[in-house]
């Protein structure tokens, strides 16, 4: 799901040139792929942050009050921690930027597919340099 027609065709032919995967469904706003995430219950939303007249946040939210959701990898020119976390706390299960994608969306989807978590190198970076910040200032705090 993604609000620009160019990226929907070529991530749908990349996806669709490999022997494991099939897209099922594209949309460019949020109230249209709900809808048809419910009717085609897909095994994966690729979904990206930033929709047509919405936010894909708030798909992501919609998404959690299905009684059977399907795991979700965000795809976005968002590499701001703060979209990250937003996504992941909404649900997500990845989040992989556009700049990074051509090599990387296809090993993100089959680890999303396959149960795990997946954050774009740049991503993890940036999670884990706020999380040792965290832990060294509490560390700090405590020896004060």
């Amino acid at each position: 799901m993604d609000d620009h027609a160019l990226v929907r065709e070529h991530l749908s032919a990349l996806i669709q040139g490999t022997a494991d995967l099939t897209v099922c469904g594209e949309e460019e706003d949020a109230p249209a792929a709900l809808s048809l995430i419910k009717r085609l219950k897909p095994d994966l939303v690729i979904l990206d942050i930033s929709l047509k007249g919405s936010s894909g946040l708030d798909l992501l939210e919609a998404l959690r009050k299905l009684p059977i959701r399907p795991p979700v990898l965000v795809l976005s020119m968002h590499d701001d921690r703060f979209y990250v976390a937003r996504a992941l706390r909404a649900g997500a299960r990845g989040y992989i930027t556009k700049e990074e994608a051509p090599t990387r969306i296809l090993p993100a989807i089959r680890q999303v597919l396959s149960g795990g978590l997946y954050l774009s190198d740049r991503m993890a970076e940036r999670v884990l340099n706020k999380a040792a910040n965290a832990a060294r200032a509490l560390t700090e705090e405590v020896q004060v």
